[in-house]
Order: structure tokens, then sequence, then C-alpha cells
């Protein structure tokens, strides 16, 4: 149970700091980044629980994880821009090293070139750090779902690996829907795919036995380097290109 509970915590701190990165990523005020780091951590539990008979939700029972999505979003919300402002200023005496001939361009000052590069790393560091958080977040709420359906009545491999699909990208696909974009769940890498494997070993993992917490390091290591193994070597499920077969509509 504190082993459950610990992948609680860690999955809601990890989606909320996803959530919220979007969020300023999006430009959106401090209600909207808050918002997103909420919607982000408790709405695939609130999917979950809803499927699950268990209402009101755990998020509504027990507002833990709710407050401690709206914490981590705080952080976030102010700690990233001084994160990004002593990043810049490490680059700027970085650059401040080389030759100014070298950074400078016929049509641009060594000043330009380097706001130009910064912003493109700033951005780069901060999709990479939402696919990190967002991978964590992924694993840990695929455990507890998949955990949660296991122990109830009528489980079968089928409420398993659906509950633990559901409780791994619900939050995400709000957040993603909420600020106008594509879920990532149907467009990114091998994402929806990478929770199903993880429901099914963590299914058959209880079915045989396996100790509880060697059954846990299964579930997330398969959920989590299956996502990152997708990104690394660019892996996708098959999508239809109109290109592809020459049609127009």
């Amino acid at each position: 149970m504190i082993l459950l509970n610990l992948f609680d915590i860690v999955g809601t701190i990890a989606f909320a700091i996803s959530g919220a990165l979007i969020g300023i990523q999006k430009k959106l005020d401090l209600f909207g980044v808050v918002f997103l780091g909420i919607i982000t951590a408790t709405g695939g539990g609130m999917f979950r629980d809803i499927i699950l008979g268990q209402t009101p939700p755990k998020a509504f029972v027990k507002p833990t994880y709710c407050i401690l999505s709206i914490f981590i979003s705080l952080i976030v919300f102010y700690g990233y821009p001084k994160f990004t402002q002593i990043y810049a200023e490490a680059k700027k005496k970085e650059m401040q090293h080389k030759s100014t001939v070298e950074n400078e361009s016929k049509y641009m000052t060594s000043e330009q070139l380097f706001r130009i590069a910064n912003k493109r790393n700033q951005i780069a560091i901060l999709k990479n750090i939402i696919v990190l958080f967002d991978a964590i977040g992924l694993a840990t709420f695929t455990i507890t779902g998949a955990n949660l359906a296991y122990n109830h009545p009528e489980r079968n491999l089928f409420l398993v690996v659906c509950m633990g699909m559901i409780t791994g990208v619900g939050g995400g696909m709000l957040r993603d829907t909420f600020v106008q974009d594509t879920p990532m769940i149907f467009k990114r890498e091998i994402y929806a795919v990478a929770t199903i494997l993880g429901g099914i070993a963590f299914y058959y993992c209880s079915i045989w036995n396996v100790s509880y917490n060697f059954k846990f390091a299964i579930c997330f290591a398969i959920v989590f380097l299956s996502r990152f193994i997708s990104i690394k070597f660019d892996l996708h499920l098959p999508s239809y290109s109109s290109d592809k077969y020459n049609s127009t509509f």
C-alpha cells in the first residue's frame, strides 16, 4: 500500500509538471496553468473511478492530490522563468568566450544570433522536460489504474488493461483537448500501446503471484522504456496519408 501511494504521488507530481509546462508553452495565465496541472494529474483517475463505480471520484474525496497538483503547478509557473533566465545567462557567458567574429554574420549581430539560438534551446529543453515527466506519469498511473482494476470483483484482462490505459492517458487527453491540440495518444510515437503492454504485464504478473515490488517495477519499466524507445527511434503506428495513396478530397 505504501508503494502504491508513492506511485500515486509520483504520478501526480509528474503529470502536474507536464500539464503546467504545456500551459506555459501555450502562454496561459496563472489560472490556466494551474488548471491544466490539476486536470492532467487527476483526469485519468476520475475517468477510472467513474467507470469502476467509485463515486465521487477519489480526487474529490481526498483532495490531497488536487492540492499537490496546485502546489506543483505554482512552483512550475514561477520557477520555470527563473530557470530559463539562469540558463540564458549561462549560455551567454559561454558564447562570450568565443570569438566575436565567429558569432556574427553578415546580417545579424552576435547578440541577435544569441537570442535566436537561446530561444531554440529553450523550446527544445521544454519539450524534453514535458516528454520526460509525461512518460513518468504515464507509467505510474498505468500501474495504479491496473492495480485498482485487478482488485475489482469483476476483474479480467480486458478490464485491467483498459483501466491502466485510461488512468495513464485520460489526463493527458483532457489537457491536449483544452489547449486545442490533437491528443498525444492519437499522434505521438508509441503512447497508448505502451500502457496496454504495461497492463498486460501487470495482469499476468498478478496471476503468476510475482512479488508486489517486482511486479510494479516490471510494469513501470515496460511503459517507460516503450515510450522512450519509440521517441529515440521515431517509432509510430501506421497512419493514413492521402498523398501516399494519391487521393484527393
